[in-house]
């Protein structure tokens, strides 16, 4: 097969041999591709900055039967403010461990890869709390994934839920208060910004930074995410509790 160019964002490196490098890309027509880079870690290699994690570019790449190696690559953003500050660092590296578990080969992901790239641009440049971005970043790559908790009506009994309730991560979704629950209380402004922000684009996220729930929502929802996606090695410290409880 020659040499083919697409987009992609550096997820994931290993070292491999003296001068060699693995990574996994994510391209959003082709899902995860893991590649070796050769002669990358050569100081004067051209590939010495593209295979750094966060990485976005045009990467072209050649596979011999199920091998791919990586041939160039024309830099997009590396992010690089975000590597000097070790809070949006951290944030960020939760995010691309996240792509790591659920990104899959030959399969397409186009919405996921763009929210991804704008998520890491409020993150690299914006002046919202990375707390915030990274809940927006939760609630839409959970939506994206096929993962969102149901949170208009009751696990139990099936009815709508237009109140304060409870958050069963292990039944998916809300309990209303009628229903007998040992799962965590949620307020009804967090409520609706777990089920709202999913559903609205992605760089309107900042108008929940107004509301005082928001870290209720953060609190309550990465618990959901831990238990879907078997993260809380890598999660990242939550926002504290303010203790309102006002509506969306």
């Amino acid at each position: 097969m020659p040499a083919f160019t697409t987009p992609a964002l550096v997820i994931r490196r290993a070292d491999y041999s003296d001068y060699d490098r693995m990574i996994t890309l994510f391209s959003p027509e082709l899902g995860r591709i893991d590649a070796i880079a050769r002669g990358c870690r050569r100081p004067k290699s051209p590939l010495v900055n593209a295979v750094e994690p966060f990485t976005s570019g045009e990467f072209q790449l050649y596979q011999n039967r199920e091998r791919f190696s990586l041939e160039q690559c024309q830099i997009s953003d590396s992010y690089f403010e975000l590597r000097s500050d070790y809070d949006r660092l951290r944030h960020g590296v939760y995010w691309l461990k996240l792509l790591d578990t659920a990104i899959l080969p030959e399969t397409p992901a186009p919405d996921l890869f763009i929210t991804t790239l704008r998520a890491l641009a409020h993150l690299n440049y914006g002046e919202m709390p990375p707390e915030l971005v990274t809940l927006a970043y939760e609630l839409h790559f959970m939506r994206l994934s096929g993962l969102s908790p149901r949170m208009d009506a009751c696990m139990r009994c099936g009815r709508a839920i237009d109140g304060d309730a409870r958050f069963d991560v292990e039944l998916g979704g809300t309990v209303c208060l009628n229903c007998r629950s040992d799962a965590p209380f949620i307020s009804n402004g967090a409520r609706r910004i777990i089920m709202k922000l999913p559903r609205t684009p992605f760089d309107k996220f900042q108008l929940v930074n107004d509301r005082p729930e928001w870290p209720e929502a953060a609190r309550l929802f990465r618990d959901y995410v831990n238990r879907r996606m078997h993260m809380e090695r890598f999660a990242p410290p939550l926002p504290e509790e303010n203790g309102h409880n006002e509506n969306l």
